[in-house]
């Protein structure tokens, strides 16, 4: 009897997380010091592990359906490994698998105290969109020059539409081409310049730009060249800015850093003449 209802948990919780229904009758079905692990998320802890877990997926899922009906289940004791297949939709409306490069398989294994679920990892590939083309080139033997092509031109996109946005004043949409982890990085005096810095997720990179808008006034921004390997990028160029504060202008060579993965920013550094900066705003 435990085996049937433990084996009826498991299909509650699919048909849970396909009808998002993350309520408090999804989390009943786990124990306080549940255990999760899925692949580049790593491992979370407890209710609130679930959550943020949760959190993660709808950042880049639309849906989630599993077919249930056709699952394969393995039972043992307190374990329950079940092998199925799954497909969705992703923000951007494009559906999965591609059937090519994502085929939607998974498993997990499921443990259990009780009729509580105590642990769930989830092994299943992440990259439901086949966005990792290195990885794609590596196993499938394609060639790699025409991988790095492409990486590169993912790349080019992602800065292209970066500089677009910069240049148009549509500061608010910058923030969607940026990762949810990031090494951003605005050397300077941060004491005097609140917009200078590190930063390392999104809600900070939108903060950034509030602040420019409030600081600065581009009076002329030009790139001059964007230089492209694989992932990585820089642009050379030059601005003009004035600092509203101060009511100077300021004027500079520039640098920008950046390093695009899965058509998202992980890196950008923009290097000025920070001293000068410091130097002439008096």
């Amino acid at each position: 009897m435990s085996e049937n209802r433990q084996k009826q948990v498991v299909q509650a919780y699919f048909k849970k997380v396909d009808s998002r229904e993350f309520d408090a009758g999804y989390y009943n079905l786990f124990t306080e010091d549940v255990e999760l692990y899925f692949p580049k998320f790593g491992f979370g802890y407890g209710k609130e592990g679930l959550r943020k877990f949760g959190v993660k997926m709808s950042g880049f899922l639309e849906s989630l359906r599993h077919d249930i009906e056709n699952f394969t289940y393995i039972q043992s004791e307190n374990l329950i490994v079940v092998e199925g297949s799954e497909n969705g939709t992703l923000l951007d409306g494009r559906s999965w698998p591609d059937n090519q490069n994502s085929f939607g398989k998974f498993c997990n294994v499921f443990e259990f105290n009780g009729d509580l679920i105590k642990r769930i990892h989830i092994y299943a590939d992440p990259d439901v969109a086949s966005e990792d083309k290195l990885g794609i080139a590596r196993l499938s033997g394609n060639n790699m020059d025409i991988n790095v092509k492409s990486i590169e031109e993912v790349t080019k996109e992602v800065v292209n539409t970066f500089y677009h946005l910069l240049r148009s004043g549509n500061t608010e949409k910058i923030a969607d081409l940026f990762a949810d982890e990031v090494d951003w990085d605005l050397p300077g005096n941060k004491e005097k310049f609140e917009w200078i810095g590190k930063r390392k997720n999104k809600k900070e990179i939108s903060e950034f730009f509030q602040q420019l808008k409030r600081n600065i006034r581009s009076e002329e921004f030009n790139i001059d060249f964007i230089a492209l390997e694989g992932e990585n990028a820089v642009g050379v160029g030059s601005l003009s800015s004035t600092i509203l504060g101060y009511n100077k202008v300021f004027s500079s060579e520039i640098t920008n850093i950046f390093k695009v993965r899965n058509g998202k920013i992980i890196k950008y550094h923009f290097m000025e003449d920070s001293y000068k900066l410091d130097r002439e705003m008096n």
